[in-house]
């Protein structure tokens, strides 16, 4: 999948610039509602594109950033007008309802701090915008938040595409490191917390 869509938008450079710009807007939009979209890997390479081609950096960010605070608020919404329906249906399997779970517990901790964070949570992002969602956080503040969160991240990853030039595929190796990383973080994580709420059982029913 990652090299379908990898060759789409090399492809872009052959079409009229305003369709690569609006063909990496929709790709960050789909990675945050599917996410087995490769998003970050096509941005890399959108800013790679912007050092050799007809495309630009500034608006390779700009249209990656709303792309991505556009698909976060689409599954805020989702959660927010649907949630309960939708985990029980079972039709977005890649939403499981123990990670819900999970991440309205982070959600109760820290608050808008979990949105701030989201685009630096590989694996966990279409979840936490879910269940920010179905928690009814306000929007305003939740868009403000996921835009600033995804507008630093994808300057980050496009402006180092554009830097390495023709060594992008680099990028993606160290994102993909990075998202094992935050993968098995966050499942050490819950353990820990699942540890924590089994010990708190116990104790309450020594009491």
């Amino acid at each position: 999948m990652e090299q379908f869509f990898t060759e789409l938008l090399e492809g872009a450079a052959d079409i009229p610039v305003v369709w690569g710009y609006a063909l990496i807007l929709f790709i960050a939009w789909l990675e945050n509602v599917s996410p087995p979209i490769p998003g970050d890997v096509l941005i890399v390479f959108g800013g790679y594109l912007a050092a050799v081609g007809p495309m630009l950096l500034l608006p390779v960010i700009i249209f990656s950033t709303l792309g991505g605070a556009m698909g976060f608020m689409c599954m805020y919404y989702i959660g927010r007008y649907g949630g309960p329906v939708v985990l029980k249906s079972r039709a977005m399997r890649w939403v499981p309802e123990e990670t819900v779970s999970r991440v309205q517990d982070w959600i109760d901790s820290w608050g808008y701090g979990v949105v701030a964070a989201n685009r630096f949570l590989s694996g966990a992002r279409t979840v936490i915008s879910f269940t920010v969602g179905m928690s009814r956080m306000p929007a305003l503040p939740v868009a403000a938040l996921a835009s600033l969160s995804a507008a630093v991240w994808v300057t980050l990853i496009a402006t180092l595409g554009y830097m390495v030039g023709d060594e992008w595929e680099r990028v993606t190796e160290y994102l993909s490191r990075y998202g094992r990383f935050m993968s098995a973080l966050i499942a050490l994580f819950l353990a820990w917390q699942l540890y924590k709420a089994i010990r708190r059982i116990r104790a309450q029913k020594k009491d």
